[in-house]
């Protein structure tokens, strides 16, 4: 992965994906590629085990490009009217210096994903009252930690995105508690 200018779309929600497919056809995927981070969430019941794949930011398609902030807002103009029923807004176009993602949220968001921007399961044990992570993106990151949920194997972590602190579930499971 190269670091570079992020953007974000807001985008009409369940729609990240066609608009994700639709913006990599029309981009020039040398200067420009559209992605949706995920997180990989794991369903067990006596049966089976389920994963599946959902949005980080429901509602949010990124852009991973070279270009500058005005080369990127002026190709961007266009293609946005051509999905003005599934593309809803560039974030920070009002303000073209805050408009790209700010270098700290990236690196943040990255130190989470795998090459294909997804969030992977974490596991982990508790001993007491505190966390320890053996494995997956949380490993080492346990203070973000604010809440878990064993019963639904969740990790719920606050992070910095567009200027508002949100909060986001991530797959952990707790194999043991001491």
């Amino acid at each position: 992965m190269r670091l570079s200018n992020w953007f974000v779309f807001f985008v009409q929600t369940d729609r990240e994906r066609t608009v994700c497919y639709y913006l990599n056809i029309i981009l020039n995927q040398e200067k420009a590629v559209a992605f949706i981070p995920k997180i990989e969430l794991i369903y067990k019941n006596s049966r089976q085990v389920r994963k599946e794949l959902k949005p980080m930011f429901p509602g949010y398609v990124f852009i991973d490009t070279q270009l500058d902030v005005m080369s990127f807002a002026t190709q961007t103009v266009q293609t946005a009217r051509k999905f003005n029923s599934k593309i809803y807004n560039l974030l920070g176009k009002q303000d073209p210096d805050h408009m790209a993602l700010h270098e700290k949220e990236k690196k943040f968001i990255l130190r989470f994903c795998d090459e294909q921007y997804i969030v992977r399961e974490s596991i982990g044990f508790i001993e007491g009252d505190k966390v320890f992570v053996t494995s997956g993106p949380l490993q080492g990151k346990e203070s973000i930690i604010k809440r878990i949920d064993r019963h639904k194997r969740r990790a719920e972590i606050e992070l910095q995105f567009v200027g508002d602190l949100r909060r986001i579930n991530i797959s952990l499971e707790i194999v043991r508690k001491l």
